[in-house]
């Protein structure tokens, strides 16, 4: 547990170096933030924010700077929501109303919003699930033995699959079967399918292996498209200005990168979740060895829409939760 002052240091740590992307030194903190205690008093703390993992010192003779679980401090016991303006709240929601309805436009649009609102980047995805849940499944008879499995599941995802049965069965049979089947399964997910499967006849039990195949494929394939906006946001940030970290960077962020930015863990949390540096791994491959990257990846489980910022200032966290909040219910 950290004491007041020691909490107060590490606050101003993290502000200094997200906005020059350089050491912090005690004297400066005591200088900028007149602290009513003096230098030594000052070392001694963060020497010891650094002895718990706080912070860390990269060069002997330099300053500190934050580390992941300082980073994580900040966001959970030391940053605080804003309250939108209403005029803010109501500019997203006339928004989005003007928009043409339609999944695409809807993302492209919270893109641009979100980068624009908090002048940073921001990647937008369509729905998510964690585990997708079958809605109905039909059995068509191609020939002989062999059949069309097609599986709706939640989402509007549609999934056909062509297999052959080890005895053949006429359409008749295969409706039976899968009416059967929609009757025992309609809206179970993947663990859900194989815990009760175990009595099943052996042609049902064979469609079923091949149900939990396919939704299991779906559920681990990750996000759909993506739209970023607001690139040069983050270019203009001082650890990406004059050195290579810039170029890594862009990579990591072409279009086909961009969705797999996005940590599905995320899709279990409520509300509006915070991910920093090394707890999503792809983003901290534009940091610098055992230096996490700035990172705020925001999700909200229960509406079609996530967002990301993969640069953030600290001083501005708590109002692009706020703003990802109102965004997403808008």
């Amino acid at each position: 547990m950290l004491t007041e002052r020691q909490s107060h240091i590490l606050e101003f740590v993290i502000s200094e170096h997200v906005d020059t992307a350089e050491a912090v030194g005690s004297a400066f903190i005591g200088r900028k933030y007149k602290l009513s205690v003096s230098p030594a008093t000052i070392r001694s703390e963060m020497a010891e924010l650094e002895s718990q993992g706080y912070l860390r010192q990269p060069h002997t003779s330099a300053g500190r700077i934050p580390t992941g679980k300082g980073y994580r401090f900040y966001v959970e016991r030391l940053m605080h929501e804003e309250d939108l303006p209403l005029e803010a709240q109501q500019t997203i929601r006339h928004q989005f109303h003007q928009v043409v309805r339609g999944q695409e436009a809807l993302v492209h649009l919270a893109a641009s919003i979100l980068a624009q609102a908090v002048e940073n980047a921001a990647v937008v995805t369509a729905p998510h699930t964690i585990a997708s849940h079958i809605k109905h499944l039909e059995l068509v008879s191609l020939h002989d033995r062999t059949v069309l499995l097609v599986l709706v599941m939640d989402q509007v995802q549609l999934k056909q699959q062509i297999f052959s049965l080890e005895e053949p069965c006429t359409q008749d049979e295969l409706s039976a079967t899968a009416g059967r089947l929609n009757h025992l399964f309609g809206g179970a997910t993947v663990e859900q399918i194989e815990s009760n499967q175990t009595e099943l006849p052996p042609v049902e039990r064979q469609v079923m292996d091949l149900v939990i195949a396919i939704m299991r494929a779906s559920d681990e394939a990750g996000f759909d498209d993506a739209r970023m906006d607001g690139l040069q946001h983050i270019l203009s940030q001082p650890e990406f200005v004059g050195n290579d970290r810039a170029l890594a960077l862009l990579e990591l962020l072409d279009g086909p990168n961009l969705t797999r930015l996005i940590p599905l863990q995320a899709l279990a949390l409520p509300g509006v979740a915070v991910f920093i540096g090394g707890e999503n791994p792809r983003l901290a491959e534009a940091s610098e060895p055992n230096k996490p990257a700035k990172a705020l990846i925001s999700p909200r489980s229960n509406v079609p829409l996530w967002f990301m910022s993969p640069i953030i200032s600290a001083s501005t966290v708590g109002y692009v939760v706020s703003y990802v909040d109102r965004l997403t219910s808008a």
